[in-house]
Formats: C-alpha cells, sequence, structure tokens
C-alpha cells in the first residue's frame, strides 16, 4: 500500500487535547492542505500568522465511514473544542508558557454542494505547520481510515517515536493529553475502552497490509497500581525520522523521571534538570546521552538501571 505522508509540529502530538472521529478527520485534512498548499508551494509567500481558510468537501471526511449529518457536528463541537498548551515547565518558572485557543473560528457547511470551509485562527496556525524540526511524520492516508479516536491518537504517539523503538508514558499524562481526566477512573476501564481498541485496530489494519505500525504495551507498576506504561511500536516501513536534539531531550528526560520515580523521590528532580541544562549547552553530547540511555533500557537488568545510569551521568555529564 502507498502511503502519503504528512508532518505535524510535535507540541500538537503532544498537546491536551480531545476530538471526536470527524473533528479529528478534518484536523488531517487541515494539516495535509497547509502543509501543501501554503508551505511545500509556498503560494503567493502566504503568511501563515494571519488567519486562513480552507476549503475541503463532505466526501473528503466520510470516506471510511460516518453520516453527512456528523460532518455539522463535527464543525460546531471543533469550534468550540479547546486547544491547550504548556512548554513543560512549572509554573513557578519564570519560562513557563501557557496558552489556551479554539481549534478553528468558524465552520461553513453547504449540504447541497458538499461543499465545507473552515478559518484557522493566528494563534494556533503554526501548531499545523512544520515550521520548526520537531515533528511528527505519519501517514494521511491510514490516520484518516481509522475508526476510533484512541486509534488516531496512539497512532500519531506511536509515529513520533517510531525511530526510536518505543517510549514510555505516565498513565496520568495519556489522560492529561486525551482529556480524559475524569473518564475511566481505574486503569482496568482505560485498558478496555482505550489503550485496547486502539491496539486492536492497528494490529489489524497492520495485520491486513494497511498500516505502518502498531504497537505493544506493558504496565510498569508501583505496588499494585498502574504507574505507566512502557510502548513498543512495531514498524513495517524503513521510513524512520530523523530524531531532533528537542525529541531526544524529551525522550531522556521522560525516561530518567520514570526511572529514577520524581514522584517519589523529588529531589532526583534536581539531579535531571542539571543534567538537561548541561545538555542544552552542549547539544554535542545530546545523541551520545540518548544512545546511553537507550543502551541501558534494552541492556541493563531493570534493577540496576538507576545507578547504571546515575553513574554515567555523573561520570561523563556532570562530571566538572
Amino acid at each position: 500500500m502507498e502511503l502519503e505522508y504528512i508532518a505535524q509540529d510535535n507540541r500538537i502530538t503532544t498537546a491536551r487535547y480531545e476530538l471526536g472521529l470527524i473533528e479529528k478527520r478534518i484536523v488531517y485534512f487541515m494539516i495535509k492542505k497547509i502543509r501543501n498548499d501554503y508551505v511545500i508551494k509556498d503560494v503567493g509567500q502566504r503568511n501563515l500568522f494571519d488567519n486562513l481558510t480552507i476549503k475541503m468537501t463532505t466526501s473528503n471526511l466520510l470516506k471510511t465511514g460516518g453520516k453527512s449529518k456528523d460532518v455539522k457536528k463535527a464543525l460546531k463541537t471543533l469550534r468550540t473544542r479547546s486547544f491547550e498548551y504548556d512548554n513543560g515547565l512549572d509554573e513557578e518558572d519564570p519560562n513557563y508558557h501557557w496558552f489556551e485557543t479554539g481549534f478553528i473560528n468558524y465552520g461553513d457547511w453547504d449540504k447541497n454542494t458538499g461543499q465545507v470551509e473552515i478559518e484557522i485562527s493566528k494563534k494556533i496556525l503554526p501548531f499545523f505547520v512544520e515550521l520548526t524540526k520537531r515533528y511528527t511524520e505519519y501517514s494521511l492516508t491510514v490516520a484518516m481510515s481509522l475508526r476510533s479516536k484512541w486509534s488516531q491518537r496512539m497512532y500519531e504517539m506511536c509515529s513520533q517515536w517510531k525511530s526510536a523503538g518505543g517510549f514510555n508514558i505516565d498513565i496520568e499524562e495519556i489522560r492529561k493529553r486525551f482529556k480524559i481526566e475524569d473518564k475511566y477512573s481505574r486503569f482496568a476501564l482505560l485498558k478496555k475502552y482505550v489503550l485496547d481498541v486502539a491496539h486492536k485496530e492497528l494490529k489489524e489494519l497492520y495485520d491486513k497490509g494497511q498500516c505502518d505500525l502498531y504497537f505493544e504495551y506493558s504496565e510498569v507498576k508501583n505496588g499494585r497500581s498502574v504507574k505507566s506504561l512502557r510502548i513498543k511500536v512495531i514498524s513495517s516501513t524503513e521510513q524512520e525520522m530523523n530524531l531532533t536534539n528537542d525529541d531526544m531531550i524529551y525522550y531522556i528526560r521522560t525516561e530518567l523521571k520514570q526511572l529514577f520515580q520524581t514522584d517519589e523521590k523529588p529531589k532526583n528532580q534536581s539531579f535531571i534538570g542539571s543534567l538537561i541544562r548541561e545538555l542544552s549547552i552542549h547539544t554535542d553530547k545530546i545523541k551520545h546521552c540518548y544512545n546511553k540511555v537507550m543502551f541501558t533500557k534494552n541492556n541493563i537488568p531493570p534493577d540496576e538501571q538507576a545507578k547504571y545510569l546515575r553513574f554515567i551521568i555523573n561520570e561523563e555529564y556532570l562530571k566538572s
């Protein structure tokens, strides 16, 4: 199957929002149109920091299911949806940055002609274009064919870490990203209605040759409670994205926060922060550190990983 790939800023891959199935298809089409018509072609040197009007058709949005009335409902809901983003720093940090906005300014649907028109706010527009190197590349063909909104989000997340072979993520982070803090309070429910739904659909499409990846996951427990997930990404394509420095630092920070249990041992947060500051100054060390963390995760016994990495970090990155 020939796949058409599109890219989006990783800030939108990791942002906190919840979209319905047709709403997400509208967003996918927005990304495709912006990238193809206004980034690659650079039509008229258009200023991407102005509001932008985009047109599509009902048939674009319902190729793999849905009713025409769902388009109106999706546009109406999408206009009121909240897109929330922060840069991951503590709110007390002087460099903390946060904003909240809607996905679109208006939606206009003509049932007779099937034409759909939307306007994208200049505030959110930069998140939909490849303005920085922090991007996720994934197949529009696959994304538009998925029938579950959880499959859509998990597919994007897996695409982000495809070249790394997987990633770790806290259960609470999943709840925040998917905007389900008040839903599926027990992990068993989250597993049944979110994770397993996405896993089943992606695996079935992968087995049919209609998807370029799927994921398996294992639970990381703290006592009897599931604290985080270790996601393994299985990919059938050799087309891998090149991880940027920002991607690798994000991966290093995420892995170390879990490994050094920063929630239970907050002093370790300072240790990790010292490393990240060192890597931000000496960017030539980022790839080396990333490889060290990857090697540790894949080759060192789990009960020895924290001790091993603490020694490596102190000796190779923090030793003055």
